[in-house]
């Protein structure tokens, strides 16, 4: 007898084991098919994020390009500025070296007509005394 109640058990599991089987089976496939969506869900999260990233990436990017080229701009104005103020510099103490020599040479000239009229006069003078002495004698 207690062949048989062991075969009804063995018989009986086997056939209460497929039905759990097949449930298993089920349970299973609806969690693979909630994992799939659960990781299609993550990747298409992961791909939006990255996407945002990049965007930002790309603006900032453009702003940080925008900004160098504005200040390349503004130190090419800077640049442009210092040349011309160091132009305006350099013609305007060439202006005032040329004024100084002229001046000097016409100081020099002045000197110069001074010193021949005073070494004239001398001559005169020295010519009148001479005849003065002569007359004396």
């Amino acid at each position: 007898m207690l062949k048989v109640v062991l075969a009804a058990f063995v018989s009986l599991a086997l056939v209460v084991s497929v039905p759990v089987t097949a449930v298993q089976a089920q349970t299973t496939a609806a969690q693979d098919k909630a994992k799939a969506k659960a990781d299609l869900d993550a990747a298409k999260a992961k791909a939006k994020e990255e996407k945002a990233k990049a965007k930002a990436d790309k603006a900032a990017a453009k702003a940080k390009a925008k900004e160098e080229k504005a200040a390349a701009k503004a130190a090419k104005k800077e640049a442009t500025a210092k040349a011309k103020a160091d132009k305006k510099a350099a013609m305007a103490k060439a202006k005032a070296d040329k004024a100084a020599a002229k001046a000097a040479k016409k100081e020099a000239m002045a000197k110069a007509k001074a010193e021949k009229a005073a070494a004239k006069q001398k001559a005169k003078d020295e010519k009148a005394a001479a005849k003065a002495a002569k007359k004396k004698t």
